[in-house]
């Protein structure tokens, strides 16, 4: 089902030189940072539509960020393992967090707690203070990958995807497990609560989306939503539409209430990506949706 819903390409972003895995916010809503294979994290205008700078060069490929705009502290999430932390002030790296040995897919800041939460292809989470980066927990919950997370500050809830087909949500009280979600068939790359009522959504790595009710904890909703692994979902910042970033090159954009797609972007007539999209941003400037992947581009997006 598609409508009226107006999409059009702002600005396609070509700068880095290999896959991009990471989008994060950088000081103000109008600027960005990504990263990914090349290990550039490069930082982007969006009043301008230009790339402002180079902000840092990763020893390895770069898989997730975390930016603290009153400290100015990039956190970089590496495909080795390890954080680093670089002060922007001094342009330099002041700390260097390693204690997974599996890829670092997602850093979450807890805000309530003034905590950051790591996932990690090991199978661990780890905690840290965010005020001097020491490690406060670390632990096990998986056999197999944790990939994306997602911080639920009203419900107090840390929902993490994992590899196994189970959506793990664990208390930010103690971090221990409260309840599951699944199992569901195949892996789980991607997981996101809606802020204004109590349902989550999950991304497949068999293209499946999938709606819980967080008061009963059952599914309400399973729909064949791409034809290849879902690798995002990012809600629009007034929580009426969402989008969904997929392997097979096309990213859809859904109505919340009515769990419709109002809008697939897709092919040379769309100036789509050219290979998988690997990762959403939903800005709050100028409601521009902002899409990464495999074809190294950051593309722009105005929804309307």
């Amino acid at each position: 089902m598609e409508s009226n819903i107006l999409v059009s390409s702002k600005k396609v972003f070509k700068e880095h030189k290999g896959a991009l895995y990471a989008i994060a916010q950088s000081d103000a809503d109008n600027l960005i940072f990504a990263a990914g294979s090349d290990r550039n994290v490069i930082e982007f205008d969006l009043q301008t539509l230009g790339a402002k700078r180079l902000v840092a060069k990763s020893a390895a490929a770069v898989m997730s960020l975390l930016y603290f705009p009153k400290k100015k502290h990039l956190l970089i999430g590496q495909a080795e393992g390890g954080i680093h932390v670089v002060d922007l002030n001094e342009n330099k790296e002041i700390h260097y967090l390693k204690i997974h040995k599996g890829y670092i897919f997602d850093l979450c800041y807890l805000e309530d707690k003034n905590e950051i939460v790591c996932s990690s292809g090991d199978g661990s989470i780890s905690v840290w203070s965010a005020q001097d980066y020491s490690l406060l927990y670390h632990k096990k919950v998986c056999k197999q990958k944790l990939r994306k997370m997602d911080y639920s500050a009203r419900r107090g809830e840390l929902a993490l995807a994992c590899s196994d087909g189970l959506v793990r949500v664990l208390s930010i009280a103690d971090y221990q497990e409260e309840y599951l979600l699944g199992p569901l068939k195949s892996a789980l790359n991607t997981v996101r609560f809606n802020s204004i009522n109590d349902t989550i959504l999950v991304g497949e790595k068999d293209a499946h989306l999938r709606l819980y009710d967080l008061h009963t904890k059952n599914q309400i909703i399973d729909l064949a939503a791409h034809y290849w692994a879902i690798y995002d979902i990012a809600f629009s910042p007034n929580n009426k539409l969402f989008a969904t970033a997929s392997r097979d090159k096309t990213i859809k954009i859904w109505d919340t209430e009515r769990m419709v797609v109002l809008k697939r972007i897709e092919g040379l007539k769309d100036k789509a990506h050219t290979h998988s999209v690997n990762g959403l941003y939903w800005s709050s400037f100028e409601n521009y949706l902002l899409s990464i992947g495999d074809d190294g581009s950051l593309r722009i997006w105005s929804v309307s």
